[in-house]
């Protein structure tokens, strides 16, 4: 009797948690444009840490199901593009003081990504969230590590269930594709990296 109650509870858990569906929240690289703006006349290095790059996040979907995904992983291609349109030259860290480049490459300042994000679905029979959140934050130093500033933007994508029915991710590629699209605005308007 008591190995019947525990199977039920166990069922019961895993009904009411749903499960972990993988999504890729990778934005459309070819809509990662340059803008009118001129770009800022400076070299940059960015640096994102291994367990970062390979960090998974669980996040709601609909219907009680979870979404997981490598937020760092999926928007690293559009971070890089997008830092592209905004610097003179862009170069990947091996660490955040990574001097030999840093002197090498002629680097004025050191970006350090983070990546926060979440989704949510209205639907409770599917599992693709309709709304999703990339909050994109850049910590920005000089080529000694003295800070220089910190820009926050948050990207919000939607999808309904008739557009992601072909692709389950597309709530959360819109919100990347939002989020990098606002971080290069903001760093472009940003009068402390054109000193």
């Amino acid at each position: 009797m008591r190995i019947l109650q525990r199977m039920c509870f166990i069922i019961a858990v895993v009904v009411v948690t749903g499960c972990a569906h993988p999504m890729v929240i990778s934005p459309d690289i070819s809509k990662i444009e340059r803008d009118n703006t001129q770009p800022i006349d400076k070299n940059v290095g960015y640096y994102m840490a291994p367990d970062a790059r390979e960090k998974a996040v669980t996040t709601p979907g609909g219907g009680g199901d979870m979404v997981t995904y490598q937020p760092y992983k999926d928007i690293e291609a559009g971070f890089y593009k997008m830092l592209s349109n905004v610097f003179k030259n862009v170069t990947v860290l091996k660490s955040s003081n990574d001097a030999a480049t840093i002197s090498k490459q002629s680097i004025s300042y050191v970006i350090t990504p983070v990546i926060a994000t979440n989704s949510s679905s209205s639907s409770i029979l599917t599992w693709p969230p309709t709304r999703f959140t990339v909050t994109l934050t850049c910590n920005i130093a000089d080529s000694h590590g003295k800070p220089v500033t910190i820009i926050s933007v948050t990207g919000e994508g939607q999808a309904e269930f008739d557009e992601f029915k072909h692709n389950f991710s597309l709530s959360g590629e819109r919100a990347a594709q939002d989020a990098l699209l606002k971080m290069q605005r903001a760093l472009l308007n940003a009068p402390d990296l054109r000193n």
